[in-house]
């Protein structure tokens, strides 16, 4: 009895049965294996291109600052440029305020206008000074020109007597420079704000009368009712700063303005203070910042 043999297929037609098998879509056991742990590249999301107006308005946002930036710059008051009627030698300013004088009175008298017109050696040279005439700078200003320096210029010895004045232009220029000369305030010497426009005269009687002001701001025809109220006396008054650089936001300084320009000149022409005008001991300088 003949025995049968189990011949293997050949080549061919083992090629022959792979290409049947991917035809129809099988694979076998590896290849199904492979494909199924083989890692896939993750799909990337479509991105769509920005148009040119979405572009523009991008743009334009991260140049706005935020509304946080803008109020605190809105609520910053900006000084304008300082004015150059104050930066002048004193023979200069002399001529200058006899102009305003002139401008402001026509129907006086050469003899009138004579009387009101301020010398030449009431005004003290500051022309050295080179820093900008802001509010910042006027206690640098004022230190510069004193010869007691800060020590000095923060002592007080006698109540209502104080030693310097700053006269302004109107009472929110008064606070303004209120903060920045509080440098010179303690407990022994003050700096007063005398706001006329929110504070009764007797108010302010009866602060300096109460205080030791060693430095006082306010305007002219204020410091004119304290003096007559011999409420701000002037024996031991050295200084007279006179805010004349500051311009306000409708371009006005205090001596193009007439209702703070003649009172300026009344209080200058105080009989007590014009006396002392000049070179000597216990004089009165005028300082025009």
């Amino acid at each position: 009895m003949s025995r049968t043999k189990n011949k293997k297929p050949g080549l061919r037609a083992q090629l022959k049965r792979k290409r049947e098998l991917e035809g129809s879509g099988d694979v076998d056991g590896k290849s199904a294996k492979r494909l199924r742990h083989s890692p896939q590249p993750a799909e990337q999301p479509a991105s769509s291109p920005k148009s040119e107006h979405q572009s523009a308005q991008d743009g334009k946002t991260a140049k706005q600052p935020s509304k946080l930036t803008s109020a605190k710059a809105a609520k910053t008051p900006r000084e304008l440029p300082s004015a150059q009627d104050a930066v002048a030698d004193p023979a200069l300013l002399a001529d200058r305020f006899a102009k305003y004088i002139q401008k402001y009175s026509p129907n006086s008298s050469p003899i009138e206008l004579e009387e009101q017109y301020l010398p030449t050696k009431a005004f003290l040279d500051t022309t050295v000074y080179d820093r900008d005439r802001v509010a910042a700078n006027l206690p640098q200003f004022i230190e510069r020109f004193s010869p007691e320096g800060k020590v000095g210029l923060s002592n007080c010895d006698d109540k209502a007597s104080p030693h310097t004045l700053v006269v302004t232009s109107s009472g929110i220029r008064t606070a303004d420079l209120y903060r920045e000369l509080r440098v010179f305030q303690n407990e022994e010497s003050k700096v007063g704000k005398l706001i006329a426009k929110h504070m009764k005269l007797r108010d302010n009687i009866e602060y300096m009368l109460g205080n030791k002001i060693g430095i006082a701001i306010s305007t002219p025809f204020r410091f004119k009712q304290l003096v007559d109220a011999d409420a701000l006396k002037t024996g031991k008054l050295r200084r007279i700063v006179v805010d004349g650089s500051f311009r306000d936001e409708k371009n006005n300084t205090i001596f193009t303005m007439p209702q703070t320009f003649n009172p300026l000149v009344v209080l200058l022409n105080e009989k007590t203070i014009r006396q002392r005008y000049g070179e000597g001991k216990g004089n009165i300088d005028i300082l025009v910042f």
